[in-house]
């Protein structure tokens, strides 16, 4: 990794910038732009800050590996059989060639943005006065989250299996635009400094416009700039990173703490109507089927090449080798034989052409009507994990069905038996609710399940443990430790 961190120290990543929220500008190479005249203006810091969001964006992180690729692979979530090209990543072959490059892929791009991160953080501290302190803090508020949310996702992948080895050796941390290796840390050690990341980055974010107007809705607040007061819900947000502790929170054990702020969140969306339940209608509508239930989302990543990246992985005129597309009788399995779910339907449909007979992913196909807000958005943080959050950790079973409950409502199913086990029901729910969106695998590593369902045969498991769950350190990584 350090020739990576060498080549952006001192040049920022300014050519993968972009002057707002949705509007992407091309700049002059970062070679040829120094860092004083980028964070001379207010324009200069938004287009550094928004290429963080690029970065995300691309296809080794949330664009692709760690939503709907890599990572749902080791979920089992498709049907990848010894002839298809993914077979090695399917059976946990880290050290064979696709895999390998992958996942250094993975790894080189997310200490990448971790670095970019911390030049930003550092440089909008040596260029103050440039915008106010206010509009300075939220920015740093969400680039620290990005911090966080990156490293912890490097742990889950890359780390021990929490639950059995808190203190195994894990992934390094760095909080610093250094040039030189961290050393790798045990992974209650990260797990500590992501904590702190976040509890640092709420404290900067305590004026976010999505408390007061939403995640769309056009605030009064920071001179009524739309980059700092419109479309919170593509930013790394008060409310988001309030999830993102829940979820940190409970993948170390710590449930109490978890089920505190999962709760929180709950609470709000209740105090308001900023996160609504996305209805029925407007789930499976025929020409603009909001798949990926928007209203609910706290943080939603805006990806401009979704849609090339559907057909890339999805599209019905792919062959079998290289289609991503589970066997119907697992998918069946997985909603249970319920075409009433919502989130059935709309996502999993026979296509009309490509002459395939089962069904295939359609979770992020365009819609017709294009000033849709919901489109070209990848989930990340939504209200749905909250409730099953809460319900895997509320001290009564009662409790836990209650939010269950609250959620199969929402996704067009009947009440649970009172008799329900909670845990159970919260393993279909992860399978259902997540498909596309990356959270399965790590899911199955934090409760070290010891088997899951074999992707690639109407029946049978894998069997699960270290050898599947811990991914191993990139080459990179390793010849600089």
């Amino acid at each position: 990794m350090k020739k990576h961190l060498y080549k952006i120290t001192f040049l920022f990543l300014v050519s993968l910038a972009a002057g707002s929220c949705s509007d992407f500008l091309e700049v002059v190479p970062q070679d040829q732009i120094l860092e004083s005249q980028t964070y001379s203006s207010e324009a200069g810091v938004q287009n550094v800050h928004n290429g963080l969001y690029l970065q995300l964006s691309s296809r080794s992180l949330y664009g692709q590996q760690l939503t709907m690729d890599a990572v749902e692979i080791l979920a089992q979530q498709y049907n990848i059989s010894g002839t298809h090209y993914q077979a090695s990543m399917a059976t946990y072959a880290y050290a064979e060639k696709t895999p390998k490059a992958t996942l250094s892929g993975i790894w080189e791009k997310a200490y990448t943005t971790i670095l970019s991160s911390n030049k930003f953080l550092e440089s909008i501290d040596e260029h103050a006065g440039v915008i106010s302190v206010e509009k300075a803090n939220l920015l740093k508020g969400e680039a620290i989250a990005i911090r966080a949310m990156l490293h912890f996702d490097m742990l889950r992948l890359f780390g021990p299996i929490y639950k059995v080895a808190p203190g195994d050796p894990s992934v390094p941390y760095y909080d610093k635009p250094v040039t030189t290796s961290n050393p790798i840390l045990p992974a209650k050690e990260v797990v500590a400094k992501v904590l702190a990341d976040l509890d640092l980055s709420l404290s900067l974010l305590t004026k976010d416009p999505i408390l007061t107007v939403g995640k769309y809705a056009a605030s009064s607040a920071f001179d009524g700039n739309p980059y700092y007061a419109a479309n919170r819900g593509q930013r790394m947000n008060y409310l988001a990173v309030k999830c993102l502790k829940a979820r940190v929170l409970l993948y170390s054990g710590d449930k109490v703490g978890a089920s505190t702020v999962a709760n929180e969140v709950i609470a709000f969306t209740k105090s308001n109507q900023f996160f609504p339940w996305t209805p029925f209608l407007e789930a499976t509508n025929a020409a603009n089927p909001d798949r990926t239930f928007s209203s609910e989302n706290f943080f939603s990543l805006s990806d401009y090449t979704l849609y090339t990246k559907q057909k890339d992985l999805f599209d019905s005129s792919l062959d079998d080798f290289t289609i991503y597309a589970p066997l119907l009788s697992r998918l069946t399995a997985v909603f249970e034989s319920n075409d009433n779910d919502y989130r059935s339907l709309p996502s999993w449909k026979i296509p009309i052409v490509g002459g395939k007979t089962q069904k295939t992913f359609f979770k992020y196909e365009d819609v017709t009507d294009k000033t849709k807000l919901f489109r070209l958005q990848i989930p990340m943080l939504k209200l749905s994990e909250m409730y099953l959050i809460a319900a895997e950790t509320a001290p009564v079973p009662a409790d836990g069905i209650a939010f269950l409950n609250t959620l199969r409502f929402n996704r067009g199913l009947t009440n649970l038996a009172a008799t329900a086990v909670v845990a159970t029901e919260v393993t279909k729910e992860y399978k259902k609710e997540f498909m596309g969106e990356g959270q399965l695998f790590f899911y199955y590593k934090r409760i070290n399940s010891a088997t899951i369902p074999l992707g690639s045969a109407a029946s049978g498991n894998v069997t699960m443990g270290p050898l599947q769950y811990v991914l191993p350190l990139p080459d990179s990584e390793i010849n600089f430790q």
